[in-house]
C-alpha cells in the first residue's frame, strides 16, 4: 500500500468533517465513481488545505459539486479507503 495511485472518476457526494464551519483544519470526504468504473465507489479523505479555495471547500461541504471531475493522488490505507496528498477539482 506504499505506492502511490490516481483515481480520477466523479465526485458522488462529499462532506467536510468535523461537521459545522468549514475551515482549513477540516477533513474532506468524497465518494468518487472512479472513470471507467462507475458502479465502483471509493471513498478519498483529505485534509481540506488540498482544496484550491474556500469556495470550493464551502461547495463541497454543502454537496454542491456531485457530478463534477475529480483527480486525487495518494495512497489506499489499510481501512480501504484513499488518502489523498493532491487533489485536481474542475466544474
Amino acid at each position: 500500500m506504499d505506492t502511490e495511485m490516481i483515481v480520477t472518476g466523479a465526485i458522488i457526494d462529499s462532506w467536510v468533517e468535523p461537521a459545522g464551519p468549514v475551515d482549513r483544519g477540516s477533513r474532506l470526504v468524497l465518494q468518487v465513481a472512479p472513470q471507467g468504473r462507475p458502479k465502483e465507489m471509493m471513498i478519498v479523505e483529505a485534509n481540506a488545505s488540498l482544496v484550491p479555495d474556500r469556495d470550493w471547500l464551502e461547495d463541497l461541504g454543502e454537496n454542491l459539486c456531485h457530478g463534477s471531475p475529480v483527480a486525487a493522488v495518494g495512497r489506499l490505507t489499510l481501512s480501504g479507503f484513499f488518502s489523498a496528498s493532491r487533489l485536481h477539482l474542475a466544474r
